[in-house]
């Protein structure tokens, strides 16, 4: 998943928000079960001191403690003692202490509800407290009914109010963290992207955590070394061509003295189309070099032009229908490449119909010709620098080879993407399809 900057969201953020979203759930989840189970147990407290301070008033109501404990209460005896409650023991036994009541143990044991009478809250819990006086007095157990015990995980209005907020603070933050950490790779993928489409776009921004840094660098040195590789190869190139010029130049020169006119003729074509070859595989040399800007061009003013211009020449091209859409672009990149598909179809489909169509926000510059079409397995092929198919698109027809390897490359400096479908009723269609996403490279 993933979106331009301003908007972006892609795997790394929601990734790296997922990591940090699970890590602070489990920290709160942690801290919460921490606090309940210390409510917990201060809730039990509470309710053991209640009820301690209840019996220990009750003791200290008469001279016979132990008897007005068991008046007050319910009997017990006959009833099943469970195990002891050490802690409602210890909390009687301070009561008792606190109010200066002696001559009576008190021990506390658990029960079951049937203990404390059938008219007992299903609710309460249970106890049985075994009264034992100084003096040997049979006293007989007596039950004493506790309020509820309190659960563990139970959550208030106002608490889950509180834990609601909390989540969604926790995943706000979480997620502003994320972009945050992100927001550097995006950049980085972004620039590297573009790096891609040109060459000689701005350096990216040196920025974000250590390793973001030194890629950015890393990209930053590697586009430099690139740059600098694609000027010496068209310098190379640019030195080559000039100097293939003057011995060209010479053998026209003596070329146009042979007697023989038929040999004059074939070496001159030779010689033409090898001056040919060269410039045009300086052309493919220099593509990368060149900068131009990006502005709004009128693609049905444009195909008008061009087919115009060839119709002057003497070529059978029409331009058949537009689209009335305008396209930000690179104008001369654009141009390069229709003049050669242009070219092309006539060259090899003996005319060119040419027309526009958009289709929602894709547009799509379409020249076709009326020639033999090309088998579907060597489409591909054709954009490959100096491929040839033989025998309707050989040498013979004066093609170098070049001219849809140009075409596809300048298509992609003006934003657009070029590709060849054999036409349904015959005939070849290349296509520059300029769709919403697509940049101009």
């Amino acid at each position: 998943m993933r979106r331009g900057l301003g908007g972006a969201v892609d795997g790394s953020t929601v990734r790296l928000f997922a990591l940090v979203l699970v890590g602070a759930l489990a920290a709160a989840a942690v801290t919460f079960l921490a606090l309940q189970l210390g409510r917990h147990h201060w809730l039990k407290q509470a309710h053991d001191f209640t009820t301690a301070e209840r019996i220990g008033d009750l003791a200290q109501a008469d001279d016979d403690p132990a008897a007005a404990v068991a008046v007050a209460l319910t009997p017990a005896e006959g009833q099943r003692r469970g195990p002891p409650d050490p802690a409602l023991t210890q909390a009687v036994a301070q009561a008792l202490a606190r109010r200066g009541v002696t001559g009576v143990k008190v021990r506390a044991y658990e029960a079951a509800k049937a203990a404390c009478g059938a008219q007992a809250d299903a609710a309460l819990r249970c106890r049985i407290l075994t009264l034992d006086p100084q003096d040997g007095t049979a006293v007989a157990p007596v039950a004493v009914s506790l309020p509820p015990a309190p659960r563990p995980w139970s959550l208030g209005r106002d608490s889950a109010l509180l834990l609601a907020v909390g989540l969604a603070t926790v995943a706000a933050t979480a997620w502003l963290a994320s972009r945050r950490a992100a927001a550097p790779l995006a950049r980085l993928s972004a620039g590297a992207e573009a790096l891609g489409r040109d060459l000689d776009g701005p350096p990216l921004a040196v920025e974000g955590t250590r390793e973001v840094r030194q890629a950015a660098m890393a990209l930053n040195a590697m586009q430099t070394r690139l740059q600098a590789l694609i000027a010496e190869r068209a310098r190379v190139l640019a030195a080559v061509a000039h100097d293939l010029q003057t011995p060209l130049t010479r053998l026209r020169l003596r070329v146009e003295k042979a007697a023989d006119e038929t040999l004059r003729a074939q070496l001159i074509a030779d010689l033409a189309a090898m001056q040919h070859l060269v410039r045009e595989g300086l052309d493919l040399a220099r593509l990368e070099t060149r900068i131009e800007p990006i502005v709004p061009v009128d693609l049905d003013a444009l195909l008008s032009a061009l087919c115009e211009d060839a119709a002057e020449a003497g070529q059978p091209v029409v331009f058949v229908e537009g689209c009335g859409a305008v396209r930000p672009t690179r104008p001369l990149a654009l141009r390069r490449c229709l003049t050669n598909l242009i070219d092309n179809a006539v060259r090899h489909g003996g005319d060119a119909a040419v027309r526009a169509e958009v289709e929602g926000e894709t547009v799509r510059l379409i020249v076709r010709d009326h020639g033999p079409g090309v088998p579907e397995d060597r489409l591909e092929a054709l954009f490959e620098p100096f491929y040839r198919l033989d025998p309707s698109r050989s040498r013979d027809s004066g093609g170098s080879g070049l001219g849809l390897t140009i075409a596809r490359r300048m298509a992609e400096i003006a934003g657009g993407r070029l590709t060849l479908a054999n036409a349904p009723e015959g005939g070849l269609e290349a296509t520059v399809t300029f769709a919403p996403d697509e940049k101009v490279g």
